[in-house]
C-alpha cells in the first residue's frame, strides 16, 4: 500500500541455505498484451478483471485477461474541477474497500476517489487530515484507512533543531472523516550525511533496515521488522502476536549498488532541473537488510521481498504466516515483481518487457 513520497518508504540480504523442497516457483499463466510505462499495484475485481494505474502516463486502468482489452477509467486532467470524482491528476495506488467499491489514491491531488467495479465514479472519500497533507494508501473493508506519520520525523521541532524520534506512529483513521488513533510504531530510520553540491544535510541511509506496515481486509494489521527479520500481527481487538526472527545472510552493499542508486537519483532529478554535474553523496548502510519490500496476502500471510546480488536475477519472497512463522519461499519469473493477489491462488505481477515497458501478468504456483 504507497504514495509519492510515502511510496518511497524504503524501496535487501540473502537467506540461509534451505532445502529445495521449501521453494515454490510461480509461472506466468496469462498477461495483458498492452504495454505500460510503470505499473502500480493490481487489484482483482470479482469478475476476474484487474484495476491498476500506469504511474508514468498517469492513467487509471482496468484490464481483462480473457479478452486482452484494457479500458481507461475516468479522465486525467491538469486542473481538477471541484468535486469531480471522475477526474484525477496523478493516480498512484488502488485499494478494494467493502462490497464492489474500489478506492483510487491520487498522489497529486492528495485525495481518494471511490469507484464501482463497473468503472463508475461514486464520489470523493472524506478523510480527516492527520499527520500532514499526504494521501492515505492502506484501507480495510470495515471502515478505516491507515497511514504512517512521517511528519513525526520530518518536522515539528523547534527552529534549528533536528527531530529524531526512535519510532514512527502508524495511524488508523476512521472513515468517513472520523478521528485517528495510533495502533503501531515502526522503528525510525538510520541517518547519515548527504551532500548536494556545497550543502550537507541529514538523510536516511540507503539500504538501511526499514520496517513495513500493512492491513488485511478484516482490520488485522501486521508489521515486518527489518532489523530482526520477523513479523508481528495485531488483531482488530488490539492483541499482538510476535513472530520469531528468521535467520538470513547479510549481503554487503557494493560500489555497483551505490553507483546504481546515484544514477537513479540523477535521472529522477532531471525532471526538477537538477544539474547533472552536481556533486551528490548519499549515506549508505554497510550491508543490506533481510527484505526491501513487504506485501500482505488477504489470506493472512506476509510476503517479504529479498534483496538481490544482481538486479537481473529473479526476485524471491519469504512467506510468513499469521503466527509470524516463516513457512516457505517463492521465486518469481525473471523481470517480474509482486503487484497483487487474487482468488484461487492467483498472483499478479508487474512484468518488464524487452523494450523496457511494463505489463501486468497473472501467475500461478507450479
Amino acid at each position: 500500500m504507497k504514495l509519492g513520497p510515502l511510496c518511497t518508504v524504503g524501496f535487501l540480504a540473502g537467506i540461509a541455505c534451505r532445502s529445495a523442497q521449501s521453494q515454490a516457483v510461480l509461472t506466468q499463466e496469462v498477461r495483458l498484451p498492452t504495454k505500460f510505462g510503470m505499473v502500480s499495484n493490481a487489484v482483482e475485481l470479482r469478475d476476474g478483471r484487474v484495476v491498476f494505474t500506469d504511474t508514468k502516463s498517469k492513467l487509471f486502468l482496468r484490464g481483462d485477461f480473457k479478452t486482452g482489452k484494457v479500458d481507461t477509467l475516468g479522465t486525467r486532467v491538469d486542473s481538477l474541477k471541484p468535486n469531480a470524482s471522475s477526474q484525477y491528476r496523478f493516480p498512484g495506488w488502488v485499494a478494494h474497500l467493502a462490497g464492489d467499491t474500489v478506492a483510487l489514491v491520487d498522489f497529486s491531488a492528495v485525495r481518494t476517489t471511490l469507484w464501482s467495479e463497473a468503472g463508475r465514479p461514486l464520489g470523493v472519500l472524506p478523510i480527516k487530515e492527520v499527520a500532514g497533507q499526504t494521501p492515505v494508501l492502506l484501507y480495510d473493508t470495515v471502515g478505516a484507512g491507515y497511514k504512517v506519520d512521517y511528519q513525526a520525523i520530518l518536522g515539528g521541532g523547534e527552529p534549528g533543531q533536528t527531530v529524531r524520534p526512535d519510532s514512527i506512529p502508524v495511524l488508523r483513521i476512521r472513515l468517513p472523516g472520523g478521528p485517528a488513533d495510533t495502533i503501531a510504531r515502526l522503528t525510525a530510520p538510520e541517518y547519515g550525511d548527504a551532500v548536494f553540491g556545497e550543502e550537507v544535510q541529514q538523510a536516511a541511509k540507503v539500504f538501511a533496515p526499514a520496517d513495513f506496515f500493512g492491513v488485511l481486509p478484516d482490520g488485522t494489521a501486521w508489521v515486518a521488522r527489518a532489523r530482526e527479520n520477523r513479523v508481528e500481527w495485531r488483531s482488530p481487538d488490539g492483541k499482538w502476536v510476535r513472530g520469531k526472527p528468521h535467520a538470513f545472510t547479510k549481503l554487503p552493499v557494493t560500489e555497483a549498488d551505490k553507483e546504481r542508486v546515484l544514477a537513479q537519483v540523477r535521472e529522477q532529478g532531471k525532471q526538477f532541473g537538477m544539474p547533472q554535474e552536481l556533486k551528490i553523496q548519499y549515506p549508505f548502510a554497510e550491508s543490506k537488510p533481510p527484505f526491501d519490500f513487504a506485501v500482505g496476502h488477504p489470506s493472512g500471510e506476509v510476503w517479504l521481498q529479498r534483496p538481490r546480488k544482481d538486479e537481473r536475477s529473479p526476485l524471491v519472497y519469504d512467506i510468513f504466516d499469521r503466527k509470524g512463522t516463516w513457512s516457505r519461499e517463492i521465486a518469481f519469473p525473471q523481470n517480474a515483481s509482486l503487484s497483487g493477489f487474487g482468488a484461487n491462488g492467483a498472483v499478479y505481477a508487474s512484468v518488464k518487457n524487452e523494450d523496457g515497458s511494463r505489463t501486468v501478468a497473472r501467475l500461478r504456483l507450479r
